[in-house]
């Protein structure tokens, strides 16, 4: 199976290293490359491997393993992750708002807080409402249950794992993009898959795990803002949250909806106890 660069990283390269520098317990070689990396971002785009090992003071031998330890076949793959997830802070908001924002920062942030709360009540909309208790019954029923995602809803779903860890499930979740593989081929009838992507990516990006989860028979979980994502047809719940992710609106709607589904769940654990 060929795997393409962009995919290993789930989103973004320098956001694995940050995770990798943030949360490792030992600071061998390693972790002083990843730091390294990540404190000269901006000097990276045009460096040979060379140059790379020579920025983090270590022979390209070293810097060779590091790729390797970071999950890639070799330094060329490691660099097109790189390249391939670079951009700015601006392409996540519209020209127009960035204008208002220069021009009347009140008059934006106003405007900005009333699509927060539009998406807000759309994602607490009667359809989704109707959903939960099934959703949550299928959790709560489930052998395991795996949480999918990149980019910012990985994060999300760290949140919705420690929130469910508290009423007893455990809902695993795994960074790396082989452990998501790894996790979605051993899934099977009466496991839950949760795939949470804003814009539908997902399924395109990492279609080998897409295509393992449906394959396993396990039920799943969908949501999404994108009601024509590709295969969507096949999950068996979707729950929608908002319909736009104009100016990167979307991540509120994707943690109040999570935040209703942990409500719910406490709601009925109680109910039943």
């Amino acid at each position: 199976m060929t795997v393409d660069a962009s995919a290993k990283a789930m989103g973004s390269l320098m956001h694995v290293l940050m995770d990798f520098v943030d949360t490792a317990r030992v600071h061998d070689q390693n972790f002083e490359i990843a730091q390294t990396l990540v404190a000269h971002h901006d000097e990276l785009g045009d460096l040979s491997l060379r140059s790379m090992a020579d920025l983090c003071f270590v022979s390209q031998a070293s810097f060779s393993r590091f790729c390797r330890f970071m999950g890639f076949d070799s330094f060329s793959e490691f660099k097109e992750a790189l390249d391939s997830t670079n951009y700015v802070l601006s392409d996540d908001y519209t020209k127009d708002f960035q204008r208002t924002l220069f021009q009347d920062g009140k008059a934006a942030l106003g405007a900005y807080r009333h699509s927060l709360v539009q998406i807000i009540n759309e994602s607490l909309s009667d359809e989704n409402l109707e959903l939960i208790p099934d959703v949550l019954e299928a959790i709560q029923s489930a052998k395991r249950t795996v949480f999918f995602s990149h980019h910012f809803m990985w994060n999300v779903g760290r949140y919705f794992q420690g929130k469910m860890l508290q009423m007893g499930p455990y809902v695993e979740l795994y960074r790396a993009f082989e452990h998501q593989l790894e996790a979605a081929e051993s899934l099977m009838a009466g496991d839950v898959a949760f795939i949470c992507s804003i814009n539908g990516s997902y399924f395109s990006h990492y279609a080998d795990i897409t295509k393992a989860i449906y394959a396993s028979g396990a039920t799943t979980i969908v949501m999404t803002q994108n009601r024509h994502a590709l295969n969507l047809n096949r999950a068996d719940y979707v729950i929608g949250c908002g319909t736009t992710n104009e100016n990167d609106i979307g991540k509120y709607a994707a943690l109040m909806t999570i935040d209703y589904l942990v409500m719910a769940y406490l709601a009925k654990t109680q109910a039943e106890a």
